[in-house]
């Protein structure tokens, strides 16, 4: 017997609510503990700070650059990656587009002068709070203009974090927006706005760009692809007049469950102990195999004798055996890791 159903890799109204939440709270708001004076932050000015990180990033290759588009993913927790692709283009335009696990759609542009927002549904003025935390993540030139974004700036003082001395800087907007800029000391590059953090800065021809963007506490962006000097055509950058269509679910599969027959789940049930000493039970009701763990119990679903999921998640379950056929192994994979756990009662 054969069941058709669909898993999610991801929760699209998840991800929907969290990027907005994380625009509408503000990624530029503050959120560092105090910081200690030192002899260092004494002789240093924002001046030779912001002139850093201009260098860092590129110096005068930045005032070059006429386009840009990016692709990557975004993901939440340990969920799957929905496709993202941003389109920019000097001076001061942009494109965020975010397609969601559910086929769902959502757009924040910005022609410089106005943002706005489209979704499936509406189409809305954006706020001076997300365009802000937009364009330091999507302006091509947003080094260049640093000084223009933030008219107010000063220097609150150095911080060790791990084996880096940051310089944090108060900023205020000219729309009185307030936040912290972090910068390295040693490469000059911008670590933090409020609660975004950049990573993995790369060379993109003469430039460095951030392929790593973490958006408050659970969202990342990872970009795949930076490209410059593209041609975009400029009518992205306009308000647009009709809502986004619909796509196809990017993470959503038809997937189709096998029903496996008692003995074939009993061959499985039993206990699994990780290499981190947690234990895993699997055992039968009825017709239905069960997972427990330190998490949670839920029901697995087959694919084949061996092979189950957890039904919607983006969590699989394969039961390995030795030369004989009998299980011996739990190999549990997620996005984010594999776990293998070795079986720790006999066999059948």
């Amino acid at each position: 017997m054969t069941t058709v159903r669909f898993r999610v890799t991801t929760t699209a109204f998840a991800l929907a609510t969290c990027l907005a939440s994380w625009l509408s709270a503000g990624a530029t708001s503050p959120k560092v503990p105090p910081v200690g004076t030192s002899a260092e932050s004494a002789s240093i000015s924002v001046a030779a700070i912001v002139d850093d990180y201009i260098r860092a990033c590129g110096g005068p290759a930045l005032a070059r650059i006429t386009s840009e588009t990016r692709k990557g993913t975004l993901t939440r927790g340990s969920g799957g990656a929905a496709p993202l692709e941003t389109s920019a283009m000097a001076p001061g335009k942009w494109l965020y587009l975010q397609v969601l696990a559910w086929g769902d759609q959502v757009a924040y542009g910005f022609d410089g002068s106005s943002g706005w927002i489209q979704d499936t549904s509406r189409i809305e003025g954006m706020d001076p709070r997300q365009t802000l935390d937009l364009q330091l993540l999507l302006d091509v030139q947003a080094p260049l203009r640093l000084r223009e974004l933030f008219p107010k700036m000063s220097l609150r003082g150095i911080e060790r974090t791990g084996e880096m001395d940051v310089a944090v800087v108060d900023a205020e907007s000219r729309d009185g927006i307030r936040t912290e800029l972090a910068f390295d000391r040693s490469s000059g590059l911008l670590l933090r706005a409020g609660r975004t953090s950049f990573s993995d800065y790369r060379l993109v021809g003469e430039v460095r760009r951030p392929f790593r963007v973490r958006l408050g506490d659970n969202l990342e962006m990872q970009f795949l692809e930076i490209r410059h000097d593209m041609e975009v055509d400029e009518s992205l950058f306009r308000r647009p007049a009709c809502v986004l269509a619909l796509r196809e679910p990017p993470l959503y599969k038809e997937e189709k469950y096998v029903q496996v027959d008692e003995a074939s789940m009993d061959a499985c049930v039993g206990e699994y102990l990780a290499p981190n000493n947690v234990t895993f039970t699997v055992s039968r009701q009825q017709s239905h195999l069960m997972f427990r763990g330190p998490r949670g119990a839920y029901e697995l679903l087959a694919h084949s004798s061996t092979d189950y999921v957890r039904g919607y998640s983006n969590v699989a379950f394969r039961f390995a055996k030795d030369d004989a056929g009998r299980v011996t192994q739990l190999v549990i994979t997620s996005p984010t890791q594999t776990i293998t756990a070795q079986r720790v009662t006999k066999s059948p």
